[in-house]
């Protein structure tokens, strides 16, 4: 296993590993860097290269209530002086930048480390875990604000909704 986004990393990955971690910026962007990196040279014996991504979850009842609690945390109570440092450890200019897009990278740094922000009812997650799905990820964390009083939400509504787009195995329940 293993994360790259260099090219130099991501032929490491093909050649040495059997899962690379890649970040998503948009679904078109990421499924063609999957088809690129899917066409990495692996060796002979290897199986075909996983390729995963990260995300953050904010799963409310109603897309309201989950944008405005990700507004809430992200933009309105953000820690400016981590996401200033997190920033700068990127290497992110932001004179490189359309305002906008530094904006929403901003936030997502803020709501998530930086990685793939799920944001909606669950209809909307699962919807949005279907759209990674099919641009060729093979998986993708999940990051939750609060795991232990969020996951449980996820797991009730949202991946009954994965199991029945056939992205998920169904579970024996208890």
């Amino acid at each position: 296993m293993n994360a790259g986004a260099s090219p130099r990393g991501q032929a490491f990955a093909a050649r040495n590993c059997d899962f690379l971690f890649i970040s998503l910026t948009g679904i078109e962007d990421g499924t063609a860097a999957v088809r690129r990196i899917r066409a990495l040279p692996r060796p002979a014996s290897a199986a075909p290269l996983g390729v995963f991504t990260t995300s953050y979850v904010v799963c409310r009842p109603t897309t309201r209530e989950a944008e405005e609690y990700h507004d809430h945390y992200a933009r309105q109570h953000e820690d400016t002086e981590a996401v200033d440092k997190m920033i700068a450890t990127m290497g992110v200019e932001t004179h490189t930048y359309p305002a906008e897009h530094y904006r929403q990278f901003r936030i997502r740094v803020a709501g998530g480390h930086g990685t793939y922000p799920l944001v909606g009812a669950p209809d909307e997650v699962a919807a949005e875990l279907a759209r990674i799905s099919a641009a060729g990820f093979d998986g993708t964390t999940l990051a939750f604000v609060d795991y232990c009083a969020e996951f449980p939400y996820f797991r009730d509504e949202v991946l009954p909704r994965l199991e029945r787009l056939g992205l998920r195995q169904p579970v024996a329940r208890e």
